[in-house]
């Protein structure tokens, strides 16, 4: 963010009725009023501002940086690049080595998974098992017989 260089300061003075003395003070803010400072001080009578001092440049050498202010930009810029390129390269591989981390202790628990399904005798790869027994079942007639009752009468009989 590029900083406009614009401030304003308010001067506060009150005077204490009970202690008779005064609080006084400054708040410092930046150009979209954001308090920058909050100063109590006591016995402040007095607030100067220091301006910008001159600059050490000369006429030529402003003009100079003027001219070339693209060419130094773009060197700020590819070096402001590179530093958020490292960190990302950070992040990259400790996520990597974090991703690399999982699959090993997933393989683990895979492994130890396939034991103690051959300790109980059962098939090493469950769902294809399911589907060769699926393949191997002979089709099934499935019969089912539904009664249904069309009319109750009551007689009462003598």
């Amino acid at each position: 963010m590029e900083e406009c260089r614009k401030y304003t300061v308010t001067l506060y003075r009150a005077q204490l009725l009970t202690a008779k003395q005064m609080e006084s003070g400054y708040h410092l803010y930046d150009f979209k009023g954001h308090l920058l400072r909050e100063e109590h001080i006591d016995h402040f009578k007095q607030f100067t501002w220091r301006p910008r001092p001159a600059t050490l440049l000369s006429k030529d050498e402003q003009k100079q940086v003027r001219r070339n202010l693209r060419d130094y930009s773009k060197k700020f810029d590819e070096q402001d690049a590179a530093k958020k390129s490292s960190a990302s390269k950070a992040v990259v591989e400790q996520r990597r080595r974090l991703i690399e981390e999982w699959k090993a202790w997933r393989e683990g628990v895979v492994a130890d998974l396939r034991e103690q399904r051959e300790e109980y005798g059962l098939p090493a790869d469950a769902v294809e098992a399911a589907k060769e027994e699926a393949e191997n079942e002979e089709d099934q007639e499935i019969e089912e017989v539904v009664e249904t009752l069309e009319d109750e009468r009551e007689e009462v009989v003598d």
